[in-house]
């Protein structure tokens, strides 16, 4: 039994669970490895995870060696490496010798890479297991990313499947396959063995073969259909033998050389080999869980199907972002093992399935005993209900049910006790109405066909309720939702916040939460998986929508995922979204929300993981956010800082660019020129003949001598010839990190420009280019991209441009209010800008920030936001990034000044300084010590090291502070976005509001 002491050396503490005990709720999602159903030579003893995700597999060699040779030792090690990366996690595997660790990353090739040893008590070695966790490996080889084997997988399928289409409905197709991964996971999990062959297959000789001819395969599917039963994977004319005739006609036999392909675990034979790196031979289904194995076929269902995914808003949830809501949603949850589980748009079901497990875990730890066969049924017909509008959809999820079913039973054998019942209108809901296509857009579940016996019934209600907006064309369906809105809201809380309530975006998301309310038991839990516009977005629709919800509904806590939506956190989703956690029932007069908001982190959020920032994670007053809107986008990619300079902003007194050019000045604004060959075309030879700036090359000053003639005879939208007039400033629609590439020209002559560029035309005021050169300065200062930033709903969410209606949102202090020193200043900053001077972006930025009554620490803010922030890969790179040494002295700095002042006052001097407890390589924490009278703290060395730092990292913390006698002790992770002098002031305010008590002593 692998020990707290053996792994210490290797700072691995707390973090192991044994694998070869007894089975227990805890290790549920390892139950194939702690009870096998067949005998394997090597199985691991423990695993360490890290955030819930396993990291490290350990198998115990640190007693005497085992009677065999070694070459046999690295065979049956290669085999378990093999079998464990099955399971799709990206992972270790370790071996625990005397003395020292031996390492190897889990893969599926042949041929395993060397070990990497680890010496015990080594800097390497007790530093390594944090490297692990943020993806880096010293030792030859690399475990795939954690999508490999579902990349893999969906490969196979779609290879088999897209031959198999060119003669086959598609239909049978998704059928067969399903069949045929069914039959294997029954036989790789030993649920099926030789000794069932005849009973199964008479005519094949071994399991093996019980899909490699027509007559063997309509045999095994009879036998699923009569062992478990029909409700799932239908077949033309129900599979009968002249199906199975035709079939194997219409392909030449090829059908089964594909479906015994995954059944026998080869490839097919012939021309139509598979070009893949593995085939089903490499994949052990006694090892995949089964939310793996059901997540890719439903992936290949959608996909493979050619479903408009954009149109219906099927897309599919990740299994990490399903575990999350699910998990947060049952947490202290009273009587959970009671609880009844409601996905009102289940689809294939991943939500069903996790609860499903939750409810199981949850009765295993009341009765103290593993749940049998009984209770399983128990728990999927009593406590389960998943509506839906697609058939295809409801069948995936009940052969997801099925499967979980069986995995999770102790004694799946023999398969015949394990049929189960028909699931559809009991489980499984379809409230697609028979008269409805199944390609249209329909109100489904939140009709009133849906019976009202629903309502009240269930504890949580969990779902990722379609997003998609309905198309223009949809007007019906769209008033639909807002008259379903308005009766809820009425109902709960004053008729008068439903009277003026309008459905944003005319998407089903908020009406799916509006209407889980009633399903849902008072004061009973919803989780959501939804798009952040709901937040971000600030037009006065979707605001008072915003503000109705939070006024009627306790909304918890929000985990927000704008920043993560490029990354494989959420595969393919290039949306901004949350997850949205309420009790239902009221809120309180005061009431606040915990908004937790993780920023991109690089090497984690590749492999689909999140670290969450200490001020990241903050409650909200609600009313707060109805008063100021832009709250939520601003501590989405910002701080508390950030909020107190965006206020500093409003109160000068600006007006917002928009109505200050356009209502104030009369002067003429726009996007460029459209040209877009489908769209309806107008005249526009009015522009022919103006120089043309279709690009820019980095200059601030348009040279339209140089540029070729307008010559378009129409285009989509040529807008008018007043926005071509100069003196004109052209703001680029998409600035990019780079301040030296210009984020806008100044232009001295009329051009046309196209829709990459905003124009803004000073052609009719009193004083042209005076205006025009102040406005391109603003436009090129730091200011008008922060506020971007921060308080526009799209840039840096789900954009990575600006629109239009971003930059007249921005405050601009008028030019009459300009005193004549300030004017001068404006005419030589302009100069020097033009010249090519770039020296002058520094001066650009104080007369901006003096203009506008910020200081050179809101000046510090804006640039350390902008730094970290910005929605580019240089930006995020550079947040990621381990700050310099330099840079971490001055973080170091600037804390001691400004804790200073404090200290006087306590007759004390603060001295800051780097903890040396032992070398570190590529720690992901860097460590600090405090001390208030000159002489430094004993801390608790190896503690912190060993056992606080660890603990942190484990937990996806960014810092950690300790108390010891006589100052703090300060851990903080290796990413520049934490050591910039910005948070330098957070930290300061955070020892002289919590933990200055420690220096008042001695």
């Amino acid at each position: 039994m692998i020990t707290e002491d053996q792994l210490r050396p290797y700072g691995i503490t707390g973090l192991v669970h044994a694998l070869t005990n007894s089975a227990s709720p805890d290790l549920l999602e390892y139950l194939d490895l702690v009870e096998p159903r067949r005998q394997h030579e090597l199985l691991p003893d423990a695993v360490a995870e890290s955030m819930g995700r396993p990291i490290l597999f350990f198998v115990d060699e640190s007693h005497p060696a085992a009677p065999y040779s070694e070459p046999d030792r690295q065979n049956d090690l290669n085999r378990l490496r093999r079998a464990l990366a099955c399971r799709g996690d990206r992972a270790y595997l370790a071996r625990v010798l005397p003395g020292e660790l031996q390492v190897v990353p889990v893969t599926l090739d042949e041929q395993a890479p060397d070990w990497q040893i680890y010496r015990a008590g080594s800097a390497e070695a007790l530093t390594f297991f944090s490297r692990l966790v943020h993806g880096k490996y010293d030792g030859p080889g690399d475990p795939p990313q954690a999508d490999f084997i579902f990349n893999s997988m969906f490969d196979l399928l779609k290879h088999g499947a897209d031959q198999l289409a060119a003669t086959l409905n598609r239909s049978d197709v998704l059928s067969l396959v399903g069949r045929a991964l069914f039959f294997r996971f029954l036989r790789d999990r030993q649920i099926i063995s030789e000794e069932n062959t005849n009973a199964i297959a008479p005519s094949a000789s071994t399991l093996r073969n019980c899909f490699d001819t027509a007559q063997s395969a309509l045999a095994s599917c009879q036998w699923l259909d009569r062992t478990f039963n029909g409700d799932f994977l239908p077949l033309t004319d129900d599979g009968s033998l002249r199906f199975f005739d035709d079939i194997e006609r219409i392909t030449n036999g090829e059908v089964f050389h594909h479906l015994g392909a995954i059944v026998r675990g080869d490839k097919p034979v012939g021309s139509d080999q598979y070009q893949l790196r593995f085939d089903w031979g490499d994949f052990d289904f006694a090892h995949i869980p089964v939310g793996l194995l059901s997540q890719v076929y439903e992936a290949f269902c959608w996909k493979w199907e050619h479903l408009n995914a954009k149109k219906t808003s099927v897309y599919y949830t990740p299994r990490n972002i399903a575990a999350t809501l699910v998990d947060e949603a049952f947490h202290n949850v009273a009587n959970a093992v009671d609880c009844k589980v409601l996905d009102p748009a289940c689809g294939a079901g991943v939500f069903l399935v996790l609860a499903f497990r939750r409810l199981y875990r949850e009765r295993w730890k009341k009765t103290r005993h593993r749940p049998d066969t009984r209770a399983i049924r128990d728990i999927l017909e009593g406590q389960l209900t998943g509506f839906d509008i697609s058939a295809a959809a409801l069948k995936l999820a009940a052969l997801s049910l099925y499967l979980t079913a069986i995995e999770l039973d102790p004694t799946p054998v023999p398969p015949e006790k394990l049929k189960f019942k028909h699931l559809r209108n009991k489980v499984l809901f379809n409230f697609r109405r028979a008269d409805e296509s199944p390609d249209d857009m329909v109100i489904g579940s939140l009709g009133s066909h849906v019976d009202a016996s629903f309502d009240h019934q269930f504890d949580l209600v969990l779902s990722n309720p379609p997003w998609t907006s309905l198309p223009r064309g949809e007007k019906v369906l769209a008033a639909q939702l807002t008259t379903l809105s308005q009766k809820i809201i009425e109902r709960k809380a004053e008729p008068s916040l439903a009277k003026y309530y309008r459905n944003p975006d005319y998407a089903p998301d908020l009406p799916f939460l509006w209407k889980s309310t009633e399903w849902c038991k008072p004061d009973g839990r919803i989780a959501m998986a939804l798009p952040a516009r709901i937040l971000l977005k600030q037009q006065p629709i979707p605001t008072y929508a915003r503000n109705t919800l939070l006024r009627t509904i306790e909304v918890t806590g929000i985990i927000n995922g704008s920043n993560l939506s490029d990354y494989k956190v959420w595969p393919g989703m290039q949306q901004p979204f949350m997850l949205l956690f309420a009790r239902n029932k009221p809120p309180r007069e005061i009431h606040r929300i915990q908004f937790i908001t993780p920023y991109s982190d690089l090497n984690l959020n590749q492999r689909g993981e999140v670290r969450i920032d200490f001020k990241s994670a903050q409650p909200i007053e609600a009313q707060a956010t109805a008063e100021e809107p832009w709250l939520w986008k601003a501590l989405t990619v910002g701080t508390s800082l950030d909020v107190d300079v965006i206020r500093r902003l409003h109160l000068a007194g600006g007006t917002p660019l928009g109505k200050y050019w356009e209502d104030e000045l009369d002067l003429t604004s726009g996007s460029g020129y459209m040209r877009k060959a489908e769209q309806t075309q107008q005249d526009a030879t009015f522009l022919k003949g103006i120089p043309d700036l279709r690009a820019s090359r980095g200059k601030f000053l348009v040279d339209t001598s140089v540029l070729l003639p307008f010559d378009y005879d129409t285009v989509c939208w040529p807008r008018t010839i007043e926005l071509y007039t100069a003196p004109l400033v052209l703001i680029k629609q998409a600035p990019g990190p780079d301040r030296l590439k210009a984020w806008a020209l100044l232009s001295f002559s009329d051009v046309t420009f196209n829709q990459s560029f905003h124009g803004y035309s000073s052609a009719t005021h009193p004083e042209p280019e005076l205006l025009a050169r102040y406005l391109h300065l603003f436009a090129n200062s730091l200011i008008r991209l922060y506020y971007a930033l921060i308080t526009r709903p799209r840039f840096g969410a789900e954009r990575r441009v600006l629109d239009k209606g971003d930059l007249d949102e921005c405050p601009i202090i008028p030019l009459d209010r300009l005193s004549f020193v300030q004017r001068k200043e404006v005419l030589s900053l302009s100069e020097r800008l033009l010249s090519g001077d770039t020296r002058v972006f520094d001066k650009i930025d104080r007369f901006f920030s003096r203009l506008y009554g910020l200081d050179e620490i809101d000046l510090e803010v804006i640039r350390d936001t902008l730094t970290t922030a910005l929605p580019y890969e240089q930006s995020r790179a550079r947040a990621s990034k381990p700050p310099t040494k330099d840079e971490q002295e001055r973080f170091r700095g600037r804390l001691e000044s400004l804790l200073q002042p404090f200290f006087s006052a306590l007759n004390k001097q603060p001295t800051v300084t780097w903890e040396q407890i032992r070398p570190t390589v590529g720690a992901p924490f860097s460590s600090m010590i405090i001390a208030g009278n000159g002489r430094l703290p004993q801390p608790p060395h190896h503690f912190f090291q060993d056992q606080v730092l660890p603990l942190a990292n484990d937990t996806g913390a960014t810092r950690i502070i300790l108390d010891v006698d006589g100052g703090l002790i300060i851990g903080m992770i290796n990413q520049y976005r934490y050591w910039t002098l910005s948070r330098a002031r957070l930290l300061a305010a955070e020892i002289l509001s919590r933990h200055m008590a420690v220096f008042e002593t001695g």
